[in-house]
């Protein structure tokens, strides 16, 4: 099953080796206790889409640094995990640990959320995308033609890299050469294709849309904001659909979070669009990302 399931850690961008745990009778719920414990150190595995490992990180703790805060403001004001399958949930909340964050499990292959960590901000704390609007960048880049797989635009010095290279790296200079050469308005065309600025959710309350801005940054321009998401705000939930529509090779689904063994009885997949015309570039940009 979990080779289905897109794991989206908006507080790290890493995809962690985590092995599924045995589900508990209540599925647990997160806590700023144990959101605050620390350690002398962490180790992140770094896996592709096939699980085979890529790179192993060695992190220090630092004891007092603010990511490692819980979320929320009350233990009490915390997440209601109804409907979640437990497994999935057990798994989400192990891989966020103490970073302050949000963790958004979806199916790619029908839209429907299987767990959220932290609903609060993953719903309705919209954020800078920073790197994670790369991918979109580098879609939009391949299909109006400025660049192929093969191309390689220098970056620093002598270096030069591609496009799959430059998302394994996010390189900055790379996706604002690319923001230089698209324009505003073509970045925005495919940002609004992907649903930014757009609820992800179908009927999940309190949801933000977020917001794609009207006009590229008045510092930086459009190079500051296909490098670093400048002025975008986005949620988890949106981001989380973003990936699932890469992972899946083109469908954007609504996002469905059933709450209750009656909506999770009747739950049937909605299409928000096809990207069709995209997926000849996907593997390239997926190749990047892993």
């Amino acid at each position: 099953m979990f080779k289905k399931i897109a794991i989206l850690l908006v507080a790290a961008l890493w995809t962690l080796g985590i092995q599924p745990v045995s589900s508990a009778a209540q599925p647990p719920t997160r806590s700023r206790t144990s959101a605050t414990r620390t350690s002398r150190g962490r180790a992140l595995i770094v896996r592709n889409a096939s699980a085979r490992r890529v790179r192993r990180h060695r992190r220090r703790v630092t004891r007092w640094s603010p990511w490692h805060v819980g979320s929320f403001g009350n233990p009490a004001d915390g997440d209601d995990p109804s409907g979640e399958d437990p497994v999935v949930r057990e798994v989400a909340l192990q891989a966020l640990g103490r970073w302050n964050g949000s963790v958004v499990v979806v199916d790619p292959n029908s839209g429907r959320v299987l767990s959220i960590v932290n609903q609060k901000l993953a719903l309705s704390g919209a954020f800078t995308p920073c790197s994670t609007f790369k991918p979109v960048v580098a879609l939009a880049a391949l299909k109006e033609g400025i660049i192929s797989p093969e191309t390689k635009l220098r970056v620093f010095g002598r270096n030069r890299m591609n496009v799959t290279d430059a998302l394994a790296h996010s390189n900055n200079m790379f996706f604002a050469k690319l923001g230089e050469m698209l324009g505003f308005h073509r970045v925005s065309e495919y940002a609004h294709e992907f649903g930014l600025g757009e609820r992800a959710g179908l009927n999940i309350a309190d949801e933000s849309a977020g917001r794609f801005p009207p006009e590229p940054p008045k510092v930086g321009g459009v190079g500051l904001l296909t490098s670093f998401g400048q002025d975008i705000e986005i949620t988890s939930l949106q981001l989380a659909s973003i990936v699932s529509a890469i992972a899946n090779g083109g469908t954007l689904y609504y996002l469905q979070y059933p709450r209750t063994p009656e909506e999770a009885a009747h739950f049937e997949p909605r299409v928000r669009r096809q990207l069709d015309d995209l997926e000849d570039y996907f593997p390239d940009v997926k190749q990047g990302m892993a």
